[in-house]
């Protein structure tokens, strides 16, 4: 089994058996909660012709081939039994054209070293709000990051892939070459049958003034913070960040350690003064008793991240799913909340976004596997510390889901539980999906890389 895996690659081969392999195997997943998966054998590899070499031994030996990026997919899709895993963790180069506002980046670059290297030179790009988060399966997945309002989501400023196929040969595309795997490329996730090596992308200057605010409500004001959210939403400029948080954000002390709902304000501005005149309405909320009233703080995406991060612990068990929304956000946004209110753990949360209208000259998407928006998002996460409680965050987690179903029209590929049924599916638009399927039967007949789950 295996023979001459070793000698196939430059990379180290992890084979199951092996002393350390439990131990590779559970680093290819960040959530604590590991699948009980097990692949044949984790190929470390050590560059794009080490990804060439593997997949060509995976054809010769009809192994199917499973990928990881930065593992922080919460199905942890990068774990399937049998076949190899391509760790891609070697590929982090990081190049940045400043002149041409470009960089060339490795998929297993993180958004906060991306950041790093882009801020000395002025420039930006929306990363993931997570700074651990692998620019791999984020671009992939679509990728809202910061500042997606003003920026778009990450998948968009993708302007050439470097890909080995499933037939071994690497190709560049991008939208004069390979136009079909562009495209899919731009939003596919875990349903892209290619393993991409390099990014290039487009870049943004750096905001001059980033700032931020926090009001946070006992959860009964949940109701009227939504209708004050909604009606300033239609104004906000497009580089104003506005998260709904339902569930007890790090820092924010209420009575009993009950669950609360929060609005966070991040804010992207040229100039001091477009800063404080987007965060002003924020001073004058009409809703009390407020737990907490943090306003105008100066910030970067440092403490952007840092910030995050306080949500997202490495280690801790997660389940998390997403949902789009065209129904009325009050009654959604009160379901959730219900729900919230009988968790059963104080971590778990639900982040809400209520997008603005576009206007009425705004261009549609541009034309790629990212397709499935609405004027509502959520993201719902169970999180929690102790095995012996999986059953009853799962519970939670599927229980709201269900609830929430009748209001959705899809889910957001990036951080949807694609274990779910009709997840993935639900995940693009039905014109998107069939020209997803047709190209991956065109480009990987043989189904040598896993894709979605149930849809194999």
């Amino acid at each position: 089994m295996l023979d001459g895996l070793e000698q196939a690659v430059r990379g180290r081969v992890v084979r199951r058996g092996a002393a350390d392999y439990d131990a590779a195997r559970r680093a290819a997943v960040w959530n604590g909660r590991k699948p009980a998966r097990q692949p044949d054998a984790i190929v470390q590899v050590a560059d794009a012709a080490d990804v060439q070499a593997a997949v060509a031994y995976a054809t010769a030996h009809d192994l199917r081939i499973a990928l990881r990026n930065g593992g922080h997919n919460w199905s942890g899709l990068s774990l399937r039994d049998g076949g190899l895993l391509l760790d891609l963790q070697a590929l982090n180069g990081l190049a940045i054209d400043a002149p041409r506002r470009v960089a060339t980046v490795g998929p297993a670059v993180r958004g906060l070293a991306l950041a790093e290297a882009l801020a000395p030179h002025g420039l930006a790009f929306p990363v993931g709000h997570c700074s651990s988060v692998a620019l791999g399966g984020f671009l992939l997945g679509g990728g809202f990051g910061w500042n997606a309002g003003a920026w778009g989501v990450g998948c968009f400023n993708v302007r050439a892939v470097d890909v080995v196929l499933a037939d071994g040969r690497l190709v560049r595309a991008d939208a004069e070459h390979e136009p079909d795997l562009f495209w899919a490329a731009r939003g596919a996730g875990a349903g892209f049958f290619g393993v991409v090596t390099r990014f290039e992308l487009d870049l943004h200057p750096l905001p001059t003034v980033i700032r931020s605010s926090l009001l946070s409500f006992p959860l009964a004001q949940l109701d009227a913070l939504v209708g004050w959210v909604r009606s300033l939403v239609p104004a906000l400029p497009p580089w104003v960040e506005l998260t709904l948080m339902i569930g007890r954000p790090p820092g924010v002390v209420s009575a009993r350690h009950e669950p609360v709902c929060s609005v966070s304000v991040a804010v992207f501005a040229d100039t001091p003064q477009q800063a404080a005149a987007a965060l002003a309405p924020l001073a004058d909320c009409p809703i009390a008793p407020r737990l907490a009233c943090v306003l105008d703080v100066p910030s970067s995406f440092a403490a952007l991240f840092a910030g995050m991060d306080e949500l997202y612990v490495a280690g801790r068990r997660y389940q998390v799913d997403t949902l789009w929304s065209d129904a009325d956000p009050a009654a959604v946004l009160a379901t959730v909340g219900a729900h919230v209110a009988a968790s059963p753990g104080a971590d778990n949360l639900v982040l809400a976004l209520l997008l603005p209208p576009p206007p009425a000259a705004a261009p549609p998407l541009p034309d790629a596997a990212f397709s499935m928006v609405a004027p509502l998002y959520l993201g719902c996460y169970a999180v929690w510390d102790d095995a012996v409680h999986d059953a009853a965050h799962l519970a939670w987690s599927r229980d709201l889901m269900r609830a929430l179903e009748p209001h959705g029209v899809g889910h957001y590929l990036g951080e949807a539980d694609l274990t779910a049924a009709q997840r993935a599916e639900r995940s693009f638009g039905a014109a998107q999906w069939q020209r997803l399927q047709a190209l991956r039967r065109r480009y990987d007949p043989q189904r040598r890389l896993h894709g979605f789950p149930g849809a194999e």
